[in-house]
């Protein structure tokens, strides 16, 4: 039986001043599943790796039936699909084995959504992958940044400056079921397949 690649990217900004940036809640969503799986085993690596050749910091999660490739862009967020689209043609990974997990301004924090073939809202990075790819088939784990306040935006028109601000006390500590929710959301996944995890978790 022939393993099983995976791709799974978390959008973002490189640099220590974007870390805990509403736009770079993909990283963290990413890093968070990382480090609990590698806490289960020990051969399993806990931290991503800059590979200059595609533009990213990998990790690569090596299992008996499969293999899963970890990804963060460190292109900026506009050129995120150049990264993807390398790894994918050096991997030889499938676009049915892709999942992009990033922000989205349609809903709050602390809410989620499965999507495939969906266009990219407003948001660069979705573009920019669109772009490099040629097509909106993959599938995408959208996650909720707009404020729990009662003026946050609504959508992504002048949501620029927005996504760059950093969460709040309160909203950090949302973070935390939020790592909890999408580590099962995501081990699902890979257990099962897309569909089931959308039907399972939407």
């Amino acid at each position: 039986m022939q393993k099983k690649i995976f791709l799974m990217t978390g959008l973002g900004n490189p640099g220590k001043e974007y870390i805990f940036t509403r736009h770079n809640i993909g990283f963290r969503i990413l890093e968070n599943w990382l480090a609990n799986i590698s806490l289960k085993n020990i051969n399993y690596p806990n931290n991503l790796v800059m590979d200059k050749k595609h533009q990213a910091k990998i990790a690569r999660i090596k299992m008996p039936n499969q293999e899963i490739i970890l990804v963060e862009p460190q292109t900026f967020m506009n050129r995120s699909g150049y990264s993807i689209k390398s790894i994918m043609h050096y991997y030889k990974i499938p676009l049915k084995n892709i999942i992009i997990i990033h922000d989205d301004l349609s809903f709050s924090l602390g809410k989620f959504k499965l999507s495939k073939n969906a266009g990219p809202a407003g948001h660069n990075g979705i573009k920019s992958i669109i772009s490099h790819l040629g097509t909106k088939n993959f599938s995408r784990l959208r996650i909720g940044i707009a404020s729990i306040s009662d003026n946050c935006p609504v959508n992504h028109q002048g949501g620029h400056n927005f996504v760059l601000e950093k969460f709040t006390t309160e909203e950090e500590e949302v973070m935390t079921h939020l790592f909890s929710d999408t580590v099962n959301i995501l081990n699902y996944y890979f257990e099962n397949d897309f569909d089931k995890t959308a039907n399972k978790f939407n």
